[in-house]
This record gives structure tokens, sequence and C-alpha cells, in this order.
């Protein structure tokens, strides 16, 4: 598992984070797990942020281009993000609505 990040993002985002675990609705497995930096809801997982399994949060050291990237898919193969180039320069998977849940982590990290 990846380190918790505090970089300017996280410090313009009132310097409050949560663990989410993102989880399919189609067959109830953990897709990955997300620090969430400040409030409001969760449209994009940002690629810096993905912290678990190793095999999606590795991306952010491969890829520079959102034309590198494939559709974030759940093991059972359910689209739960679609590649997306943010305003801000950073790559994400804008989440689609009705595929994932969300559950606060509460492991200690």
């Amino acid at each position: 598992m990846r380190e918790i990040k505090k970089d300017k993002y996280w410090r313009d985002r009132d310097s409050t984070n949560i663990i989410i675990d993102i989880v399919c609705v189609n067959c109830n497995n953990s897709v990955f797990l997300y620090q969430k930096d400040g409030r409001g809801n969760l449209y994009r997982a940002y690629l810096n942020r993905i912290v678990a399994p190793e095999e999606i949060a590795s991306l952010q050291d491969k890829i520079v281009s959102v034309k590198q990237m494939n559709p974030l898919l759940c093991k059972c193969g359910k689209m739960i993000g679609i590649p997306m180039d943010h305003w801000e320069g950073r790559l994400a998977f804008r989440l689609i609505k009705g595929t994932y849940t969300k559950k606060r982590y509460k492991k200690n990290i």
C-alpha cells in the first residue's frame, strides 16, 4: 500500500483526507483504495491518489498521457471509470455513477 500524500492538492483542500474503499456493485469486490482529500462528492479518482492495490497504484509511475490509459474495470468486467485528463493536468478516472459504492476504510495505515 502506498503512503498518504500531503502535497499542494492536499493543502488546498483543508488538509483533510480519508481513505475510501471503492467497491463494485456488480460483484461486491473491492476495486481500489483511494485517498479522498477535502469534503464533497467523489466524481473522479486521480491516479496519484490511488493507494492500493499496487497494480492500479503503480499506473501513476508508468502513464504520462491519457491515451496510454485503459478504462478502469473490476475483476468481473464491469466498467467503473473512464480515463480523463483533468484541467489541472492530472490524470484521473471519471467514475461512472451507479457502478460502485464507497466504504470508509477502517484499518490503520
